[in-house]
């Protein structure tokens, strides 16, 4: 595997306008059963004829200033996104079987007319909005990001008794539904078919200013969380359809619950974008590229320690603790969680460094790369059930084209891969400056749930 040390950029690998090109076996794709007339199309002939601008070959068109991947990544990294996208979200939190908790958000359409927003200034009542989060906010919990208070009880039977079709959207490794591209996708999910969608965004544990209240952290290899807040969902209505996608990380939990469920996973069609596959590769491009390296491992890896010191009132060990028991991923044991670990942690610049004195033997694996390989979505692809769309770049510069699943992708006529030529690491920044994968996403969830049975 070759990844440049030096300080290239590939010419070859620069331009604005995209190429989707399709990956699929020689046997095609599953039969999807229509509503209507109760005929039956292929996946790949579905999502080509019901959203074009994903069919193979067609061209999509990007931001020109934004010319290589690494510009589109940096781009909606650091760019000031936070009058657009402006979705309201309503949070609750979410207990699990183990006692821990983690937080969902959910999108309120309804609040734009109670908050008095304007669409076109971008402006709302501030000062209502204000006094309610105060009034709503719990104790000793961090203040959460614009436009998210949390739900009343009552409000949050609200929620409950919506039995919309639910999309679950499920974020990267150091985000939530604060982040641009997931509003992004929020707020094109929310309007589709004149609310057609309720919509969701499951933050992981001590994610999007969540805390965690057990000695316990999420990983890729971790899904019972999803598995729970599904199957909650479900259970409210069982006739409803529910739709999950996930963006990079989160990609690869939601791959992992799929292929762990197999065919009793009641999602009825699932994205996953930018996914890092192949995690021990991923991780070579974070860790070898120079400029992947340098501009993104860096601020992942100081995101996932400031999660750690900001929860260590509950996570924190003493000195010297060993495991009372062996470490597994079934029964971890988080002994390493130390302030001396703490330090050193504040100078690391890969998450390497971080899952080798965190993750890896928390879970009972030797090192980080023992962990990646274990936790790698693709050697569970086979055993995803359900229609899934993939998404990735080959100008990723946080995945990198070799953890693209052609093979596996090939294999398994669940899966329609869409490969791409241009769009980074879940940016595809138009000449406007949204998402354009994200519009796309939308599409097909509205196109499956308007036609598919």
């Amino acid at each position: 595997m070759s990844v440049s040390n030096l300080p290239v950029l590939n010419p070859f690998n620069w331009g604005f306008n995209g190429t989707i090109k399709h990956c699929v076996g020689e046997n095609g794709t599953i039969e999807l059963i229509l509503k209507d007339n109760k005929e039956k199309t292929q996946f790949e002939d579905f999502v080509s004829q019901n959203v074009p601008t994903l069919k193979n070959g067609a061209h999509f068109k990007l931001n020109s200033l934004l010319f290589t991947g690494y510009l589109q990544t940096m781009y909606l990294a650091t760019a000031d996104f936070k009058r657009e996208f402006p979705v309201f979200y309503g949070r609750e939190i979410v207990k699990y079987s183990d006692n821990g908790v983690s937080t969902a958000d959910w999108v309120m359409n309804s609040w734009k007319n109670e908050y008095e927003f304007n669409e076109k200034g971008k402006r709302f009542n501030w000062e209502k909005f204000e006094k309610d989060e105060k009034e709503t906010h719990f104790d000793n919990w961090p203040r959460l990001h614009p436009r998210t208070r949390y739900l009343r009880e009552n409000e949050i039977e609200e929620v409950h008794d919506d039995d919309r079709p639910l999309v679950v959207v499920l974020h990267g490794l150091a985000g939530g539904s604060h982040e641009p591209v997931i509003r992004s996708l929020t707020e094109n999910l929310s309007r589709y078919g004149n609310g057609r969608f309720q919509v969701v965004v499951l933050n992981t544990r001590g994610c999007a200013r969540s805390k965690i209240t057990t000695r316990s952290l999420f990983t890729a290899l971790h899904t019972g969380d999803i598995e729970e807040f599904v199957n909650a969902n479900k259970k409210r209505h069982p006739d409803r359809k529910i739709y999950a996608v996930g963006f990079s990380f989160g990609g690869a939990m939601l791959a992992n619950y799929l292929g762990k469920l197999g065919e009793d996973s009641p999602v009825s069609a699932a994205v996953a974008l930018c996914s890092p596959w192949d995690m021990v590769s991923s991780t070579y491009k974070m860790t070898g590229d120079w400029w992947s390296k340098r501009l993104f491992s860096k601020s992942i890896t100081h995101f996932l320690t400031r999660m750690v010191k900001v929860n260590m009132g509950e996570l924190e060990v003493p000195e010297g603790t060993k495991p009372d028991h062996k470490p597994t991923v079934e029964n971890p044991c988080y002994y390493t969680f130390t302030r001396s670990n703490l330090e050193k942690a504040k100078h690391f610049v890969s998450t390497v460094e971080f899952d080798n004195i965190y993750t890896a033997p928390s879970l009972g694996f030797s090192s980080a790369y023992d962990y990646y390989k274990e936790a790698s979505p693709i050697y569970r692809l086979h055993n995803i059930k359900v229609p899934t769309l993939i998404i990735n770049s080959k100008d990723d510069p946080v995945v990198g084209p070799e953890s693209i699943p052609y093979t596996q992708a090939r294999a398994n006529p669940h899966v329609l891969l869409c490969e791409t030529d241009l769009g980074g690491h879940l940016a595809y920044l138009d000449s406007e400056n949204k998402p354009w994968a994200t519009q796309q996403i939308a599409t097909f969830f509205g196109k499956f749930d308007e036609y598919v049975r």
